[in-house]
């Protein structure tokens, strides 16, 4: 009676497999899907060593990846019944060995943490499936073919651990190489900052030209696009080794799998049903398609070290092992005591780094012994290549001298060979494409609005010093918080036609999303940081709901008669909230310090503030239609005043100390200067007040410049004169 409930269980059991067959194709087929678009992502971007953008070395792709490795590690089917089964088991060691492979030049992208996680993770990983397939090997040596037990399982096993391996070897280098890349940037960047000084001084700020700019940013490009941790990564001598040995060992194992499957034919069904094939033909795609990546990465790097002179080529350059000597010399974190026990444990310690010192030398130098010979058979063709090439393109076959210059800010690590002059044209074109890419995303409806400031006034007006604090002080300003509450009013004005609204709004999200790019790359004041997400929150709901504080402007002053009662609303109701807030505030310190007051306060005195200081500005016979022209110039002085700084916070943008995110950075840079380019002149065909570059990225430092250049013209006009006290004090208000 139980031999029959097993049965029917195990009969149950064999049923679902084929659905875990799907699972294991689906895996499968991510993982190729991912190799896919990287290798056109790479194709798209003219990157011929492809960066890991879908296959990045984490926990989501380790484990699918261990989804996908389910054949290899299954331990209780027997998958030498047919010739599918074998070829599927065949197909997923070598689809483990080419990912691992792939995964390099991710390395670069990483932390140092993340490093350390990621690659025991895979080790783990790849160590599992080699002790499931060992004891395959031991418990089924005597039921397999001696062809197939090499070809198809200890080649493929082999291979996998030395992809591992040379992983590893490379993950150790990660943190120096990346000192190395940090040291010589900041040296570049030290004599590209002496030029900066000079282009963006206050003499020069007024003869600006883009041009200039851009010439200057490129440096930063070549910097960037050299000192990729990924292109490090990619380019090094260990990840072209693995390349060229992953390539290699396909072609010559899949030669190995077809002869052994030409006289070998066994009958049998596979536990998993028809999708053993599936996942057998979807891994030797991205088996395949894997290759064609990791060969043409070889070509590449074999390319750059034919410039290479042979003294150089065998030399062990101390970053390849500079972490194992400090992990061995280091006795940092350890509590050592006075016993005979300390000194065998650190005996151990320093006799096993040793060994792995000694590893990771030998394999640098076989790679590169490897890349040598490889680069002694493609120079011959690289050479006639190249000559045929300059024949053909004899007229332009020579650089300028800006392409020249920007060869000595190719960043390099020592025992690299010199990029080609060629390539770092090929960098610098990327660069112009990226301008033109952002040319044709012109920020139109910002362009028509800031056509209508003739100067910058707006930036005196919109809050009135005369205007008395509700609290004990006002929080500090930034630039967009202003503009949203100027256009928060313009929108709850009555009699305004729809799409002037919607014009409005248009052209201020525009704008607002050029000025708080300024505001985060300039303005370095943490106090600032929560007014700008009040301005950032109020916004949003002012863009999609039509709302300022959950009042919704197009309907709720409908009654009101002209604009200076829609003004008079505003300031009452923000004058609530804001006194709301004092009389229920029990700590003073909250009170005094504006960093620390609620969203809704900080905009609420914001709009009591502007709207008193437009209606002290205003007279009873402004018609709403003249209010909203108003406003809509008083926002386009501030965005155009705010937009002069973009320039220099373009070129701020591409100082990006932190090597994972540099290119991201510089590339932003490239695109904003394209796409700002008819903004930019706009905004230069004011004359900005004489500020320094630290100083004019502040909207406080532009009113105190405007509200002394007005008490001045109201001293001067009233000198003549012997005018009463009340007199001067109207004449101080209505500025």
């Amino acid at each position: 009676m139980d031999s029959d409930f097993d049965r029917a269980v195990q009969k149950e059991l064999d049923a679902a497999m084929p659905w875990v067959g799907l699972y294991i194709a689906a895996a499968t087929a991510v993982c190729s899907l991912a190799i896919a678009a990287d290798a056109v992502n790479g194709f798209r971007q003219k990157k011929l060593w492809f960066p890991c953008k879908y296959t990045s070395l984490n926990a989501a792709s380790l484990t699918v990846l261990a989804v996908a490795m389910k054949l290899p590690m299954d331990l209780n089917t027997v998958m030498i019944k047919s010739q599918t089964d074998a070829i599927a088991k065949f197909a997923s060691i070598l689809f483990m060995s080419t990912t691992v492979s792939n995964f390099m030049p991710s390395l670069g992208s990483m932390n140092d943490k993340e490093v350390l996680a990621n690659v025991v993770g895979l080790g783990i990983l790849v160590i599992t499936i080699m002790g499931n397939v060992g004891i395959q090997i031991m418990k089924l040596q005597s039921f397999l073919e001696q062809g197939t037990f090499i070809g198809d399982i200890i080649i493929p096993s082999i291979l996998m651990l030395v992809s591992l391996a040379s992983l590893v070897s490379l993950a150790v280098t990660v943190p120096s190489m990346k000192r190395g890349l940090k040291w010589m940037y900041e040296e570049k960047h030290k004599a590209a900052l002496k030029e900066e000084e000079v282009l963006f001084c206050e003499e020069a700020i007024y003869n600006f030209k883009i041009d200039d700019q851009r010439k200057h940013m490129m440096k930063y490009w070549v910097m960037a696009e050299s000192s990729n941790p990924q292109f490090v990564m990619a380019r090094s001598v260990v990840c072209t080794t693995s390349a060229m040995t992953c390539g290699f060992s396909y072609f010559i194992l899949v030669s190995i799998r077809i002869l052994n499957g030409a006289n070998t034919n066994r009958p049998g069904d596979s536990p998993y049903g028809i999708y053993t094939k599936w996942i057998a033909c979807i891994q030797f795609i991205g088996v395949a398609i894997a290759v064609i990546v990791a060969m043409l990465r070889w070509f590449i790097a074999v390319m750059f070290r034919c410039s290479m002179t042979s003294s150089d080529r065998f030399k062990i350059e101390d970053y390849w092992i500079q972490n194992l000597k400090d992990w061995r010399d280091s006795f940092s974190g350890l509590q050592i005591e006075a016993n005979r026990w300390w000194k065998y444990v650190l005996d151990v310690k320093w006799c096993v780094l040793t060994f792995c010192i000694g590893v990771q030398i030998l394999i640098v130098l076989v790679s590169k012994m490897l890349v040598f010979f490889s680069a002694m058979i493609v120079s011959p063709f690289l050479f006639c290549f190249s000559h045929i090439k300059k024949l053909v393109k004899h007229a332009s076959g020579s650089y300028t001298d800006t392409e020249l210059n920007l060869s000595r800010y190719v960043l390099l690590l020592d025992g690299e060979a010199e990029l080609p002059i060629g390539f770092v044209k090929s960098m610098c074109s990327k660069a112009d494409n990226m301008i033109q890419t952002g040319r044709k995303k012109q920020p139109s409806s910002l362009v028509n609005l800031l056509q209508n400031s003739v100067n910058f006034n707006g930036v005196g007006q919109f809050n009135n010093r005369h205007i008395q604090s509700l609290l004990s002080q006002d929080p500090p300003d930034c630039w967009t918080m202003p503009v949203v509450t100027l256009t928060s009013i313009a929108i709850g004005l009555p009699n305004i036609a729809q799409h002037q609204r919607k014009q409005l709004v248009s052209s201020v999200s525009e704008g607002l999303s050029l000025a708080k790019i300024v505001e985060k790359t300039l303005d370095t004041r943490a106090q600032l940081e929560n007014i700008r997400k009040v301005a950032s929150v109020t916004w949003v709901e002012l863009l999609l709901y039509s709302k300022w504080l959950h009042i919704d402007l197009t309907r709720a002053f409908l009654s009101c008669k002209n604009s200076q009662e829609v003004l008079h609303e505003l300031a009452n109701k923000s004058e609530g909230i804001v006194m709301e807030f004092k009389r229920e505030v029990q700590d003073p310190i909250m009170e005094e310090n504006p960093i620390n007051w609620p969203v809704k306060v900080v905009a609420a005195n914001s709009m009591y503030r502007v709207s008193q200081s437009i209606l002290v500005s205003s007279s009873r016979e402004e018609t709403t239609e003249e209010m909203f022209e108003r406003l809509s110039v008083m926002i386009a002085d501030i965005l155009a005043a705010c937009l002069t700084n973009l320039p220099y916070a373009i070129t701020k943008m591409c100082h990006q100390n932190s090597i994972e995110k540099r290119e991201k950075s510089v590339h932003g840079a490239f695109m904003l200067l394209g796409k700002t380019e008819k903004v930019v002149e706009v905004v230069r065909q004011q004359q900005r007040p004489f500020l320094d570059n630290d100083k004019a990225i502040y909207i406080e430092e532009w009113r105190a410049v405007f509200q002394h250049d007005d008490v001045a013209s109201v001293s001067a006009s009233t000198s003549g004169d012997e005018c009463s006290s009340e007199k001067l004090l109207d004449i101080i208000v209505d500025c």
